[in-house]
Order: structure tokens, then sequence, then C-alpha cells
């Protein structure tokens, strides 16, 4: 028997499972329905870790911050983990008076921030074009992640604590004795267990749903890009981050450069089935080639991007809520059944932190932090149409409503 079961192979569920069996829990399994362990969205991640929203999520950014670190330092070897810091240029005078309403949001809870001026920006970042931009809002803390890497190094760590691994097992439900969780069901048959976390990603409404479940996180395609080695591109380039451009982002990857950007519209080609998301090998990849567009029209700020080659497009499904903010606590009616859903693409920043305290929740039924903002049933009844545009609202606020003025900060209206 199982003291806890872990459904996704994520950086949410790895993450879950590490923190379980570092707090003493003798018998975890983790179930993957994939053949290896965060080859879907995590694979896909940008791998920005900073402050993007108010003080509950400052903290999980620090955490997540130190969890990366330590691993880093822990295995050894090169995780692709760096402070860098996060560069947010304008490219306009109305740019700047943007990111002076997001410096004034953001003094209370990112530790340093700062606006610097053009020249500084400048030196910062090499790669933009001399008289190319206005001036930059600058997160110092903020660190580069290489989610590939990580996801390697949490295998060898899940392996080293004992976490019970199996991939290729699909996680089929709850089963559920007096209202408790007893056990689940799966596609290698029952395994019995005394709480479940359900941190099945692009999946995690689906799975919940099976039991009674309402988890109001949709899955909206994301996509990015990386080039081939690019001359000048240093490894301790700062990251970059457009909010005037679609926040097209920009970090240095192996050479070259990882770029993304967020959607302007939604269309059959961004959606998925709620009840049966497709893996990210069937995900259509016109965002990326939209994407590479973009950057193309960005070579007069970032001249390498003119004639950069393209080397790997990649597509995942990050999790969306109609507020913005993440699913994290116990499911109504069923004692032992954790949900952590819901990223708002903000998983691999959080997520070491959100995995701490669903580690808690699992083993204990509470956490010390005061996570009532992310409670499960919050949302109430919503039908299948009406949570998905209220998902998709939530996404599309990160786009700047009118020059000159701030973007909701990464579409999370803060009470």
């Amino acid at each position: 028997m199982a003291d806890v079961v872990v459904i996704g192979g994520g950086i949410l569920g790895a993450a879950t499972a590490l923190h379980l069996a570092d707090a003493g829990v003798s018998d975890v399994v983790l179930l993957e329905r994939e053949a290896a362990l965060g080859t879907q969205t995590t694979a896909a991640g940008a791998g920005f870790v900073g402050y993007w929203a108010g003080e509950l999520e400052a903290e999980l950014a620090e955490y997540g911050m130190e969890f990366y670190t330590g691993l880093h330092d822990r295995i050894g070897g090169d995780l692709g983990v760096r402070r860098v810091g996060l560069l947010f240029p304008a490219v306009s005078e109305p740019g700047v008076e943007m990111l002076r309403q997001e410096h004034e949001r953001e003094l209370p809870f990112a530790p340093g921030v700062v606006m610097l001026d053009a020249a500084d920006t400048e030196r910062m970042a090499p790669i933009l074009a001399p008289g190319s931009v206005h001036g930059a809002l600058l997160q110092p803390d903020a660190h580069r992640v290489d989610t590939v890497r990580v996801m390697t190094a949490l295998e060898a760590e899940l392996e080293r604590v004992g976490v019970d691994v199996r991939t290729g097992v699909t996680a089929e439900g709850a089963v559920v004795e007096q209202g408790r969780v007893a056990g689940v069901r799966t596609s290698d048959g029952p395994i019995a267990a005394g709480a479940l976390v359900n941190a099945a990603g692009a999946a995690a409404r689906a799975v919940a749903a099976r039991d009674g479940v309402d988890v109001a996180a949709v899955p909206l395609l994301e996509s990015r890009f990386t080039t081939e080695p690019i001359a000048g591109v240093a490894r301790d380039l700062p990251m970059l981050l457009f909010f005037e451009r679609d926040l097209l982002y920009v970090r240095e990857h192996d050479g070259g450069l990882l770029v993304g950007a967020i959607e302007r519209s939604f269309d059959a080609r961004s959606r998925v089935a709620l009840e049966a998301p497709p893996r990210t090998a069937e995900l259509s990849d016109h965002a990326a080639r939209d994407h590479e567009r973009l950057a193309r029209e960005l070579a007069g700020v970032i001249p390498a991007l003119g004639d950069a080659r393209v080397r790997e497009r990649a597509s995942g499904l990050p999790t969306w809520t109609p507020d913005g903010r993440h699913i994290l606590g116990l499911a109504p009616e069923i004692d032992g059944y954790v949900v952590l859903a819901g990223c708002n693409e903000s998983c691999v920043t959080h997520g070491p932190g959100l995995a701490r305290l669903a580690a808690e929740l699992a083993t204990t039924g509470t956490c010390d932090a005061d996570i009532s903002a992310y409670r499960v049933d919050r949302f109430g009844a919503l039908s299948s149409g009406d949570l998905q545009a209220a998902a998709e609202h939530q996404y599309l606020l990160r786009h700047p409503p009118a020059a000159g003025v701030a973007a909701a900060p990464f579409g999370i209206e803060l009470p």
C-alpha cells in the first residue's frame, strides 16, 4: 500500500513526490502516463523564474529560486540554473510609462526591482541594438532554468529518496471509500493508498471529473522556439520580456536564443478538448511559427533575430483559471484528495513552492500558508463554455489595454 500516490510527472508532480519523500513519507508512488517524466508541457517551458504577482506568489517565487539553486548545487554539473536577472525593455516612451506603473506595483514584493535608463539597459543586454530602447524594468534576482535538465535531475533525486516512479501508467480515477481516498485505479491495476495528489497538468480537470471533482483549469496552447548558436549571445545574458510586443520573451539557450510570446486571440487550433487533452506531439505548431514572424519584426531591437536559424519548436498546454490564480487544496467531500492545478503559465516559478504545500496537505490535511485564494471550489459550477471563455479572458488580460497603460499582472487580479 502506498502512503500517497501522485498523478503527473511534470515539475508539479515530481516536485511534490520529492517533497513527500523528504518529509519522511516512506511509500510514495508517482504515476506518469508517458514513457518518461517531464516530456509534455514541462519540456516546452520557457524557464523564466521571476516575480509575477503578489505577496503569496512572491514567497513561492523565492522558494522556487532556492529550490532550483539547491538542486543545482546538490546534483552537480550544469542544470542551466542561473541568476541572470529579468529585463523588461521599453521600445517607446509610452512603454517606459507602462513600466513605471509596473515598477510601482512590484515594489512591495519584488526585491531590488528598479528602473534603468536606456544606456544601462543596453549595457546589461548587448544584443539590443544601440538606440533601440528607451529604458527597462529590472528584476535582478530572477533566475533562468532549463526545464529539461532540471527534470533529469529531479528524476535522479526521486530515485535517490526511493520514490516508486511508474511511467507508461495512466491514472483512471480514485478509489473512494466512506468519503475518503482508499486508492487509485490505473491502467496497470489498482493501487491502495491513503491519499492522492492530482498534479496531472493539462489532464488535471479530466482526471478529477471521473471522481466528481470540478477543477476549473483550462489547457491553452503555448509555443516557443530555439535558434542555432548565435555569435555574441553570452550565457549571462539577462532574460528579456517585451510588454509592448505580445510579451515576447528571449533568453540564452545553448549558445542561441529561446523565444516565445503570448497569443492575441484564440481559435480552434489553440483550443483542446477539456475532457481529453492531447499529447504535446499532437499539438499544432502554428503559434511557434507566428512567434518566429514576431521575432523577425523585432530585428530592429535585437538584430540577431533577423536571420537566426530555428533549431527546434515546442508547444505545451499550461492551464489557466478564471481568476489567473492557482488551484491548490483538498477536494470537497473527498478526504485525502489534493488538487494541484492551474499553473497560469507560472509552473516553473511557483511549482516547487506549490509542491511543498501540496505535500503538507497530503500528509497533514493543512499547510503553513494561507491558500484560501487557491481553494478548489471557489468558482462554483461553470459550464465548460463559460469556463473556457473566462480562462481565455484571463490569459488575454496580459496584453496592455492601451499605449502607456500597464497590463494586468500576468492576468492575476489581486484582491
